[in-house]
């Protein structure tokens, strides 16, 4: 087990909490949906490196709406059809455009440099 953060170490502390991926989903669907997103996100590399959050917003008629955040950021965005069908072709392909999303933000993070803006506002 890796030593504890020391106070005040805000990296380290960042690093022993990363690669969190949380729910708020709350439907049979998103709950299918989440489930297939995580062990496809887990077969991603570095994907570990990042925390993010995936929501659902249930609807009678359309399905369910599922989406995947960063730092407040939207990575993917889909409706889930309410008869259940495909939700693990939709799981693997959220996971892969939500890391490509995300490492574009990191690359744009590194290579864009404003003095007016705060890191989490590029």
């Amino acid at each position: 087990m890796p030593p504890s953060p020391e106070v005040g170490d805000k990296r380290a502390l960042q690093e022993s909490l990363a690669g969190i991926v949380t729910d708020q989903v709350v439907t049979l669907i998103g709950q299918n949906f989440y489930g297939y997103f995580v062990a496809a996100w887990r077969e991603l590399p570095l994907a570990s490196r990042y925390n993010i959050s995936i929501h659902e917003k249930p609807s009678a008629r359309w399905g369910s709406l599922v989406w995947v955040e960063f730092e407040h950021r939207r990575l993917f965005e889909a409706f889930l059809s309410p008869t259940r069908s495909n939700i693990k072709l939709a799981a693997e392909r959220a996971a892969n455009v939500a890391y490509q999303n995300m490492v574009r933000t990191d690359i744009e993070r590194l290579l864009f440099r404003d003095q007016d803006l705060g890191p989490d506002e590029m």
